[in-house]
């Protein structure tokens, strides 16, 4: 069994504050699936690690869950319905955006990454996980503002035949114009900002040159602009299946490690009048664990690099200490 107290401090950041404390938890890159098993991933767990994550979550009472994306394998039908049922167990109010994996792309007859079956529109996402059934978003979580954007879709279809992500210029003018409305916001999307990623390509250059790279956020300079003039404290990220904390300016980006694979795990946001404190929560036992950490080390080049910058990242929490 996974403790409920069983935890370690990823963050301490001076923001955002709140008078009244308010704790967040967040689930990302829980990929489940009924039809598939193994690899990096280790599929025929997921479904039982996120259910873990929720349980644990609601045992300690947090204010709300949220999730960056991913919450699929690959978005098909009979995913999503098993991700539904997990779902209809929890009580804490629960909502997310889309990761790559949950949307639709093109046939893998012309896309090798691509979708062999009929994937939900994206619609579909928002009318069932999002508030109000729309991205993007402001949700009242306590006296935060969580701010929801998709970056897994485009309305003129360009991300289809890549797992790349990009924000509109529609939305980034929509969150502009609502950052200049809310107090204390807390940016909430599945693709990471450039700061993020520079961590990967530091790893590549430094230890394992023949790692592949993550898919980036395409043309991220005016999103990150928006965030960063607003001065916008914290951004709330996924895709990654790792745990990182990288900042742009004043604005902190915390990433959230998989449920899925190593280090099959969720984080807690705990906001009050000292800051914000960011604590890793394990879903998974000594065993489990072992069982991912070796699936996704031995997964070939990249996952092997990546398992062990998780663990370096393990290694050397917190990541950030402000107080």
């Amino acid at each position: 069994m996974v403790s409920a107290q069983s935890e370690a401090v990823v963050a301490r950041l001076d923001a955002p504050t709140a008078d009244d404390r308010t704790r967040i938890a967040v689930v990302s890159d829980s990929h489940v699936t009924p039809r598939a098993e193994g690899t990096a991933m280790v599929y025929h767990r997921a479904a039982d690690r996120l259910r873990t994550a929720l349980d644990d979550a609601e045992q300690r009472g947090v204010d709300a869950i949220v999730s960056p994306g991913d919450l699929t394998k690959d978005g098909a039908p009979w995913e999503y319905d098993q991700l539904d049922d997990i779902l209809e167990g929890i009580e804490t109010p629960f909502f997310g955006v889309p990761g790559n994996h949950d949307v639709p792309k093109a046939s893998t007859e012309t896309y090798r990454y691509g979708d062999s079956h009929e994937t939900p529109p994206v619609d579909r996402f928002e009318r069932e996980y999002a508030p109000d059934g729309t991205i993007p978003f402001v949700e009242r979580v306590g006296p935060l503002d969580v701010v929801g954007l998709n970056t897994a879709t485009q309305p003129d279809g360009s991300l289809k035949e890549t797992h790349d992500g990009a924000v509109s210029d529609e939305d980034v003018a929509w969150l502009e114009d609502t950052l200049a409305t809310v107090e204390t916001p807390v940016v909430l999307m599945h693709h990471n900002t450039p700061a993020m990623y520079d961590q990967f390509r530091d790893l590549r250059d430094a230890a394992h040159p023949e790692m592949g790279l993550p898919p980036v956020m395409r043309d991220p300079g005016p999103l990150v602009d928006v965030l960063t003039d607003a001065e916008v404290p914290l951004v709330v990220s996924g895709h990654l299946h790792n745990l990182g904390v990288a900042k742009t300016g004043s604005t902190w980006e915390v990433t959230t490690p998989a449920t899925g694979s190593f280090p099959q795990a969720y984080l807690v946001f705990e906001v009050d009048t000292d800051g914000t404190t960011v604590r890793y929560v394990p879903v998974a036992d000594t065993e489990g664990m072992t069982e991912a950490h070796q699936a996704r080390r031995s997964d070939g080049v990249t996952s092997m690099a990546y398992t062990s910058f998780a663990s370096i990242r393990l290694a050397t929490l917190p990541l950030v200490d402000e107080r």
